[in-house]
């Protein structure tokens, strides 16, 4: 990296966190948009909005709305932000004459015990443990130059294509279960028994496990794990860029956007046309993966100019962003006590619609409850955790000279 990036860099790192906290606080919320369908249903209402014999017009409805605007987007600005922030602290590091990888193994490591708890008791889909892996492996590249950045980035993004493209064409022409789709519509007996298991404490964590170690053995290597690492780059270019701490970025963003928006309803078009409960239509998951990138470049860039402003909504947003690792644990906790235990009668009874509500109005109060943290409190809890953790004391890092 030469000098002009360099001061680049550490004269607009108080603007880019502005923006990288907004961004956060908005995209933090959204994926519960996506993660509640597998959390009060069963694990194939995720992607199928007919999967029980009640469904309606609505629940078709709200998944459209999902797999054109929400559907790996948000996911994707969370894993380029994550990026983003392993190239800050590097960067930090860099400026004092230290080597940052000691502390960011440490960080990600401990992230990685975060993820392991998460998933295996929690949330099948838990992102700590697949970031944590991933991140070690992208270290070496938060010095990488921006062409090559993007040039490796893409080239990973695209080796995790290929995989799932002959899964589809193999499930299209042979007609095989391969992703293991249960029979469907679920009937009022499949819904209790799935309830049973997803409910029911034993039960759920050997489930929950079952599907959280599949998900890292199986779909890890042949995709996520390529996939994650090439977006993560990405959002090392874009912050190298200049992206987040620029005011001129409407345009750009309107073109990702559109052509994210037309990959997306491609795939959705495709899904409907293999049939949404076979398994060509589930391995067309990674394919919106394509879409869910350019869409949240596009996303990134239209809100960059808001962390401009100083508003009550934005200064919320901001601190919702700054508390996103805690947000992100307590929407699993949750809502895992309001449909494993309060509610556990209603497991699976209830729509699309009903569930988009819920999200709704949990996000306000999880946006509420930022702001007042961080303004009383400081530091998310988690976060002071996590920081506290995988402290390394500047006196055992190395000078980079060295």
């Amino acid at each position: 990296m030469n000098n002009t990036t360099n001061n680049t860099t550490n004269n607009t790192t108080y603007q880019r966190i502005d923006s990288l906290d907004l961004i956060r606080g908005i995209a933090i919320p959204a994926i519960l948009i996506m993660n509640i369908y597998a959390i009060a249903l069963p694990p194939i209402a995720y992607s199928v909005p007919t999967w029980v014999e009640s469904a309606g017009a609505g629940d078709m409805a709200v998944y459209i709305f999902q797999a054109l605007f929400v559907e790996s987007r948000f996911m994707s600005i969370f894993t380029m932000l994550f990026g983003v922030g392993l190239a800050l602290q590097s960067d930090r590091a860099l400026k004092r004459n230290l080597n940052p990888r000691p502390r960011l193994r440490r960080r990600l490591l401990w992230l990685l015990v975060f993820g392991l708890i998460h998933g295996l008791l929690l949330w099948y889909g838990d992102i700590l443990t697949l970031y944590a892996i991933v991140g070690l492996l992208v270290l070496p590249a938060l010095q990488w130059t921006v062409k090559r950045l993007i040039v490796v980035g893409v080239s990973l993004i695209v080796i995790a294509q290929i995989p799932m493209a002959l899964l589809v064409w193999g499930a299209i022409a042979t007609g095989e279960n391969f992703m293991d789709v249960p029979a469907l519509p679920f009937d009022a007996a499949a819904v209790a028994a799935a309830r049973t298991e997803w409910t029911t404490l034993p039960a759920r964590l050997s489930a929950n496990a079952g599907e959280y170690l599949s998900t890292l053995a199986v779909g890890g290597p042949f995709v996520l794990f390529w996939h994650t690492a090439g977006v993560m780059m990405l959002g090392v270019a874009l912050y190298r860029r200049g992206l987040f701490s620029r005011t001129d970025t409407w345009r750009g963003g309107i073109i990702s956007l559109v052509g994210g928006f037309v990959i997306g309803l491609v795939v959705l078009v495709s899904r409907f046309a293999v049939g949404l409960d076979t398994s060509a239509a589930q391995a067309l998951f990674a394919a919106m993966m394509l879409a869910g990138v350019l869409m949240a470049i596009g996303y990134m860039s239209l809100l960059v100019p808001l962390a401009q402003r100083d508003g009550l909504v934005v200064r919320a947003l901001r601190n919702t962003g700054k508390t996103a690792f805690t947000l992100y644990i307590s929407q699993t906790v949750v809502s895992l006590l309001i449909f494993g235990v309060l509610l556990q009668s209603q497991w699976g009874t209830w729509s699309r619609g009903v569930l988009l509500i819920y999200v709704l109005l949990y996000t306000v109060l999880q946006v509420i409850f930022a702001h007042w943290w961080q303004t009383h409190r400081g530091r998310g809890p988690l976060e002071g955790l996590w920081r506290r953790l995988a402290r390394v004391p500047d006196a055992k890092l190395a000078p980079i000279n060295n």
